[in-house]
């Protein structure tokens, strides 16, 4: 049986940008932001940008929030309710 290795830390640089949430599996980063909203604007997705200068490869960014059922602002990133979890 393969052993699955996760770890999770969170980015913040000099200028103050953030990312609450990073999550690292397999090879990938996967960038989450927690918001008290239901209805998340995309732009908050444009953090995750942030990352893409990792040698790292960036897997599927999510949004966790309020909103009452899982979306998906596109392809790369979803909108998951607190609830999920």
């Amino acid at each position: 049986q393969r052993q699955m290795c996760i770890r999770d830390s969170y980015y913040r640089d000099k200028d103050a940008r953030e990312i609450d949430l990073i999550l690292e599996r397999d090879g990938k980063l996967f960038p989450i932001e927690i918001k008290k909203m239901a209805s998340p604007p995309k732009k908050l997705t444009k953090v995750f940008d942030l990352i893409d200068k990792s040698p790292l490869q960036r897997g599927t960014g999510a949004i966790l929030c309020m909103a009452d059922q899982l979306g998906a602002f596109d392809q790369n990133n979803l909108i998951v309710p607190i609830s999920l979890i």
